[in-house]
């Protein structure tokens, strides 16, 4: 189970005051890797939501938000690698003396599977229309890109309008989710600090 898991677990466990404490927590420190925290416009967002006020502008609307964000040239232009969690082994049970292990089906080779250079990358199939409209769905073959890059800051400013959401676990969850992408590859640490704030619960 991974460590999102136990900490989501945690989470629901905790009390609404925790779940609270969660969400500021994680709205704050989303801020803070992404270089927003001192924006006077963020850091007012930020106090209210402490406060439990609502939202000031611009974040008390979405389009304005991201606006801001696009014009204020104070905003640093970082950028963070996608939160990939660490890849385990296959489960191997142990070895039994006179037990053969029964044979493993082996999947048979598709031939729409993409290799080499461009497995990793999105690709987007054109479905026959069944109404007036047509439709198209994108499908994702392979790891995440370890090269792809996102917005920091496009990351970090979801965590706070969550962590205001009324709903107190809703926030708690939906803060640390978007702090999670902000730390990126990182996540750990913030993780970490979420679940010494849950007290361990598990």
């Amino acid at each position: 189970m991974s460590a999102k898991t136990f900490v989501s677990g945690a989470i629901d466990a905790a009390g609404p005051e925790t779940q609270r404490a969660i969400a500021q927590l994680a709205a704050r420190r989303a801020c803070e890797v992404a270089g927003l925290a001192d924006l006077d416009w963020v850091a007012s967002a930020l106090t209210a939501v402490a406060r439990q006020d609502p939202l000031p502008p611009p974040l008390d609307d979405s389009a304005r938000m991201w606006q801001i964000l696009a014009n204020d040239p104070r905003v640093p232009r970082r950028t963070v690698a996608t939160a990939v969690p660490p890849q385990r082994p296959a489960f191997r049970p142990p070895d039994t003396p006179g037990v053969v292990p029964a044979p493993q089906p082996q999947r048979a080779p598709r031939r729409d599977r993409v290799t080499g250079p461009l497995a990793a990358r999105a690709h987007v199939a054109q479905a026959k229309p069944t109404g007036p409209a047509a439709y198209a769905v994108q499908i994702t073959l392979g790891p995440p890109d370890p090269a792809a890059r996102m917005s920091q800051p496009h990351m970090a400013l979801p965590a706070v309008t969550g962590a205001a959401e009324a709903d107190l676990l809703q926030a708690a969850l939906d803060a640390v989710f978007a702090a999670v992408a902000a730390y990126g590859e990182d996540y750990p640490t913030l993780l970490e600090e979420v679940w010494s704030v849950c007290g361990g619960r598990t």
